[in-house]
């Protein structure tokens, strides 16, 4: 269908997100799962944000974020970067939830937003 918007990823059959009308549904996960938790989780908050302006939106825009962890021990420092990234107003905090999840290959977080499009 041309009008769904599908961002690339960089494994095979499989995009990092897709935008239908006004809303984005965008991954953040690590290009590096050799990497310990906090710079992976540094790379998933980057690989989000680069995904939301690929979908034509930011982080401002956020409705809901899933976080899945490897490890529940980790969402202290979890919680820590998050406030930093998310910024200080309520207004702009969506609904999030973690979970811890088993993953295979390394991979310690991934984050699945869902996001408003100004001009979906």
């Amino acid at each position: 269908m041309t009008d769904i918007l599908r961002i690339s990823g960089n494994v095979p059959s499989r995009c990092w997100g897709s935008a239908f009308r006004d809303l984005a549904w965008v991954l953040g996960m690590s290009d590096d799962f050799s990497l310990p938790f906090p710079e992976q989780a540094g790379r998933a908050f980057e690989a989000l944000d680069r995904g939301l302006a690929a979908a034509g939106t930011d982080r401002s825009r956020l409705i809901s974020v899933q976080v899945y962890l490897h490890d529940v021990n980790e969402k202290p420092a979890f919680d820590a970067m998050w406030a930093r990234w998310i910024g200080d107003d309520p207004a702009g905090w969506p609904m999030r939830s973690c979970v811890q999840v088993a993953f295979a290959g390394g991979n310690k977080i991934e984050l699945i937003a869902v996001a408003a499009r100004p001009d979906g």
